[in-house]
C-alpha cells in the first residue's frame, strides 16, 4: 500500500511537456531542392527540493523518410537522468544536457556539444555523464564531472571552480582524458559595464599538440528594444591559408571549423514580443567567406510561433562556407507548437 501511495505521488509531480515543429526549406545551389523535417521533443521531468528525473525523447521524420516506422525506430533518447540534492549541493547522472563556457556561439571550454554557428539555440544532445555541483557561500562554486566513454582510460574528468569578484562571474576550468592524452585548462569571465561582456580561454595539450582558443564578445539592448552583439573567435589549432582546408575534417565530425579567425554579429528588435526581426551574420576573416541569416519569428499564440528566414554564403570557390554548405542558399518557413 505504501509503495502505491509512494508512486501515486512521484507521478503526479510529472510535468510533461515538449513541442513539435515542421521545418521545410528550398535549397538551391547548381539546382533547387526540397528539403527539411519533421521534430517532436517529448520531455517528463519529475523535480522534487530535493532529488528529480528528467526523460526526454527527440523524434526526427526527413521528408524523404519512406516510412514512419523508420524514424520510430531512429528515436533519440536524448536525455535520461536522475539527481539527488538541492540547488546548491547537486549530484545529476546519467544522460543531460552539459553546458560549459560563457561564449553566445564560440565556446572554447565546451568540448561536449557541437556548436551549431547556423542556429546557436538548437537543442543540443544529451551526454553520459556524472556530474556534481556545490555552492560555496553566495559568490562561490565547484562543479566536477566523469563522463564515461567506455573504460577507465577513456574516461574524461574535469572540474571548475566559480567565483563572483567584483560583480564579475569568474571561471577556471580543467580537464583530462588518458586514452586521448588530452589536457584542457582555461577560464571565462562575464559582466556588465555600460555593455555585457564575456571572455572564454582554452589552451588544450594533445599528444604532441598544443593550441589555444578564444571567444570574446559584448551585447547591448537598446532603450527601443534593439539588441545586438557580436562575438570574436580565434582557433590556434586552424590553418590560415584556405589552400591548406582539408574539409573532410569536418565533413567526419573531427572539427567545426577550419579557419583561425571568425566573427559572429546579430542584431534583433524585440520591443514587440509577438514580431522579432533578426540579423545574422557569420564571417570567415581568414578567406573572407561569410554567411547572412536574415529572419523574422512572428508568435501567433502564446505557445504557436512562426520563423521565416534566408540562409545564403558569399565566398570564394575556396572559401570554407561555400565548400561546408551543400547548398549556397536556402529559404525556410517553420512552425513550432510548444505544450
Amino acid at each position: 500500500m505504501n509503495a502505491v501511495l509512494l508512486t501515486c505521488a512521484v507521478i503526479s509531480t510529472i510535468d510533461l511537456s515538449g513541442y513539435v515543429e515542421a521545418r521545410p526549406y528550398v535549397a538551391w545551389n547548381d539546382s533547387t531542392s526540397f528539403l527539411g523535417y519533421n521534430r517532436g521533443w517529448l520531455e517528463f521531468r519529475s523535480d522534487e527540493s530535493k532529488y528529480g528525473a528528467q526523460v526526454a525523447l527527440d523524434l526526427i521524420v526527413p521528408y524523404d523518410t519512406l516510412t514512419f516506422g523508420h524514424a520510430l525506430d531512429n528515436i533519440d533518447i536524448s536525455r535520461l537522468a536522475v539527481w539527488l540534492g538541492s540547488e546548491n549541493a547537486r549530484v545529476i547522472a546519467g544522460k543531460q544536457s552539459l553546458y560549459w563556457g560563457v561564449g553566445r556561439v564560440f565556446r572554447p571550454l565546451d568540448i561536449f556539444n557541437r556548436t551549431n554557428y547556423f542556429e546557436p539555440g538548437y537543442e543540443r544532445a544529451g551526454a553520459n555523464a556524472l556530474l556534481a555541483y556545490l555552492s560555496i557561500g553566495g559568490l562561490s562554486s565547484l562543479r566536477g564531472i566523469l563522463a564515461p566513454r567506455g573504460n577507465i582510460d577513456n574516461t574524461l574528468a574535469g572540474g571548475r571552480f566559480g567565483m563572483n569578484v567584483a560583480s564579475n562571474d569568474i571561471g577556471i576550468t580543467a580537464m583530462h582524458q588518458s586514452s586521448e592524452e588530452l589536457t584542457v585548462i582555461g577560464g571565462e569571465i562575464t559582466g556588465e559595464l555600460a555593455l555585457g561582456y564575456w571572455a572564454e580561454f582554452a589552451y588544450t595539450w594533445q599528444d604532441t599538440l598544443d593550441h589555444s582558443k578564444l571567444s570574446v564578445g559584448v551585447d547591448y539592448t537598446l532603450p527601443i528594444g534593439i539588441y545586438a552583439m557580436i562575438e570574436y573567435f580565434f582557433d590556434g589549432s586552424g590553418v590560415s591559408d584556405p589552400a591548406d582546408y582539408d574539409f573532410t575534417q569536418i565533413a567526419y565530425g573531427y572539427r567545426q571549423t577550419l579557419a583561425q579567425h571568425y566573427v559572429y554579429a546579430s542584431i534583433g528588435l524585440f520591443q514587440n514580443p509577438f514580431l522579432r526581426p533578426a540579423f545574422n551574420v557569420i564571417a570567415n576573416l581568414n578567406d573572407g567567406g561569410l554567411i547572412i541569416i536574415p529572419q523574422i519569428t512572428y508568435a501567433l499564440f502564446d505557445n504557436a510561433e512562426v520563423t521565416a528566414g534566408i540562409n545564403y554564403a558569399f565566398g570564394t570557390d575556396e572559401s570554407e562556407f561555400l565548400n561546408i554548405m551543400e547548398y549556397r542558399g536556402a529559404a525556410y518557413l517553420w512552425a513550432r507548437v510548444y505544450f
